[in-house]
């Protein structure tokens, strides 16, 4: 029976990724041009650039309860797009039931400058970041070690 949950849980975690990831790019430039910074369509390829911009524009950000979800979601993406490229990872859905991760968007599998069994949660670390008592400090939360699982 769990088993069954367990890969019905993966498939629904799997469909909710296939969509999540298809909205990235263009949701992620359409977040940058919304915070003034420009050209926002090369967070695509250099997110590490546009890490102090996106810093400055969030730290005393107030967010609306309307918009929460929305801005939690984009800095996900930018999270997890500036570890994906700057260590050449990739994204994926954690499909080990065992890890305290199951079914959740990671990003890991990086090539370089991080362990090879390093797991990145975005939306966790959004979540930490949105948290913070204002002025928030998201390069601060980057760059810390203690954002990795392993």
């Amino acid at each position: 029976m769990q088993l069954m949950q367990q890969e019905q849980l993966l498939q629904q975690s799997q469909t909710a990724f296939d969509a999540y990831y298809d909205a990235l790019g263009a949701s992620l430039v359409n977040f940058v041009e919304r915070l003034g910074i420009q050209p926002a369509h090369e967070v695509l390829t250099n997110a590490a650039e546009y890490l102090p911009y996106i810093d400055a524009a969030m730290r005393t950000i107030v967010i609306r309860d309307e918009s929460w979800q929305w801005v939690k979601t984009m800095l996900g993406y930018f999270i997890g797009e500036y570890f994906v490229q700057g260590h050449a990872g990739c994204w994926y859905v954690e499909t080990r039931a065992e890890s305290p991760h199951f079914c959740r968007t990671m990003v890991g599998g990086f090539e370089h400058g991080l362990p090879l069994d390093a797991a990145i949660d975005p939306e966790q670390l959004a979540l930490d970041f949105l948290a913070q008592a204002v002025p928030r400090e998201l390069a601060k939360l980057i760059e810390d070690g203690s954002v990795i699982d392993k």
